[in-house]
């Protein structure tokens, strides 16, 4: 079977009252154009996570919110978007579905309404999707009729065990960053936090072996990545943070990423992630 990894790329706002909010901010507009220019991690994912035996491709939505002619080839195009996209995504989704396509979706928004997307999709998966995926493959490739796919029904997923994301399906596409996930969750379990929303299981650290690991991957691939971590904390366990450090600083890289003001209290930490090659923090200033 032929799948294809549609990712929806950057930030959309199509609330006016967002917007009077300051969403033109120059600062928000120069991460909304990071963003825009990052691979998707999931559908990365998806791809290490699926059953041997499948062609694997993966698209970008080309910039007018329409997708690329190629995709029409495939038998079953998993879609991961964001509330931001999800009206391009849905459309998207239709056509693919009107030429005789399979789609899967999942992502923030799908998680929170799946029986939205199940108008648009014929396979939804809610939360984390890496122990639901083959599950999904096997039912598009037997034809199986439309189901949601709740993570919550498969066994937890382990993210010691986590394979390499499928970097090499990037192909030579300009990336100017590229994602690495370095643990899953936040202990703080703010309520108004999306992770919350997508992750049922608690706060989880990936060896650091594994993370430098993924980052050779990646170095493999392109001589001097730019590094995000995708995380929601990275370093609100100190300890663990400052052995992250010491393994990254051999590497020489340039990375980014997000954390909690705590960082601040722990001044060897902030020595280390200078020494390690951190360029930009995102600050979260919550009350948990």
């Amino acid at each position: 079977m032929k799948i294809g990894l549609l990712a929806m790329s950057g930030i959309r706002a199509h609330d006016p009252e967002l917007l009077d909010l300051g969403l033109t901010l120059p600062g928000f507009v120069e991460r909304s154009r990071q963003i825009a220019s990052l691979p998707s991690l999931g559908l990365l994912s998806l791809a290490a996570a699926t059953p041997p035996g499948h062609e694997l491709r993966y698209f970008e939505a080309e910039s007018d919110r329409t997708e690329p002619a190629e995709v029409y080839s495939c038998d079953l195009v998993a879609i991961s978007t964001f509330s931001a996209q999800v009206l391009e995504a849905y459309a998207i989704a239709d056509r693919l579905r009107g030429a005789g396509v399979r789609v899967a979706m999942g992502g923030l928004h799908v998680s929170v309404r799946p029986h939205e997307a199940a108008l648009h999709a014929d396979y939804v998966v809610c939360a984390e999707g890496e122990a639901a995926w083959p599950a999904v493959v096997e039912a598009a490739e037997a034809g199986a009729p439309p189901r949601v796919f709740d993570a919550k029904d498969f066994a937890a997923v382990d993210v010691a065990a986590l394979p390499v994301p499928r970097y090499d399906l990037l192909g030579d596409r300009p990336y100017n960053r590229f994602t690495v996930q370095t643990s899953r969750g936040c202990p703080w379990r703010c309520d108004f936090c999306a992770s919350t929303v997508m992750l049922s299981s608690s706060y989880r650290k990936r060896p650091v072996a594994a993370v430098i690991r993924d980052i050779r991957a990646i170095m493999d691939l392109r001589e001097r990545p730019f590094i995000e971590f995708a995380d929601d904390n990275t370093f609100v366990d100190k300890a663990w943070g400052r052995k992250l450090c010491r393994q990254l600083a051999p590497l020489r890289l340039k990375w980014f990423t997000e954390t909690d003001i705590s960082v601040a209290d722990d001044p060897e930490l902030l020595d280390l992630m200078a020494a390690a090659g951190c360029r930009q923090v995102l600050i979260g200033l919550e009350s948990p």
